[in-house]
This record gives C-alpha cells, structure tokens and sequence, in this order.
C-alpha cells in the first residue's frame, strides 16, 4: 500500500467511539462490531484525524519503542484488515493525494518504555440480529434520523 495514501472511516454505514483508551466499532450494515487494542486504538484514532498512512506509522514509531520496520508492516496490515471489513475506505483521488500533512493527533507522544504490540481488530458477531433489527437501517444515504422514502422510485 503507499504509504502517502489517506483512509477515511466508512460513514455512515460505521460508526465508533474510543472509550477508555479503547476503539468500539459498528458496521451498522452487517451488524459486525469490533474493537481494537490500544496500539489499534491509536492507529484508529489518526484515521479519524485524516492522517496518512506514513504518518500514522510514525505517529506509532514515536509512540512506542520498536522495530521501524515491524511498525510499518503492523500498521498496513490493520489497514488493510480494516478495509476488508469494510470500516475504512481508501481515498485514491488526487485531492487526498494532495492534502497538506496533517498533524499527528497528541495521543500519539511518546510514552517511555512503552514496547511496541501489534494492532489487533477483533471481530464479534453475536448481536448481529439484534443490530440489524433496530430501525436505524431503515434511513436513506442521509443517515439517521431521516426514515428512508419507500415512495421514490
């Protein structure tokens, strides 16, 4: 993947908080939720931020104490999870290309001693009918809370 690429999170169809230092996550068209351990959490925390991919690598670097090279791979490869699971989308337009750097969300300085562990997306499918059952996929491509227009051909 190139590393000046910019991923964005695949609204509205997934929506996610971080609460206590943790990424909860729902694709709210499959009913799937996830969440990501804490070097994940970060990583998650600079998609939403509009960071690239090289910048999210060295957001984490600066983080944690590690190998560069595991970082960079670790890094793509929650990337590329994330995109596979369709909670991410990859913006290949020249006009974010084209942004400006974006800086590095504060969460990501340096904590001493702090080894590097692999991100982690683990995936859960246990509520997916109850998900699914609430009226909110009943909504047009404008999101809740508009209820979608069954009339319009």
């Amino acid at each position: 993947m190139p590393r000046n690429v910019h991923c964005r999170i695949n609204t509205p169809k997934v929506t996610s908080q971080i609460i206590d230092g943790e990424a909860i996550i729902i694709n709210l068209e499959s009913g799937n939720y996830y969440n990501l351990n804490p070097t994940g959490t970060d990583i998650w925390d600079c998609i939403e931020k509009g960071v690239s991919v090289s910048q999210i690598a060295e957001a984490v670097a600066q983080r944690y104490a590690g190998d560069q090279t595991d970082i960079e791979n670790s890094v793509s490869q929650l990337i590329s999870e994330l995109e596979k699971e369709e909670l991410i989308v990859i913006d290949g337009n020249e006009e974010a290309a084209s942004r400006p750097n974006v800086t590095i969300p504060s969460s990501a300085s340096k904590q001493a001693g702090q080894q590097f562990e692999a991100p982690v997306l683990q995936k859960y499918t246990d509520m997916q009918d109850l998900l699914l059952l609430d009226p909110i996929h009943e909504v047009d491509e404008l999101g809740w809370p508009r209820a979608k227009d069954d009339s319009v051909v």
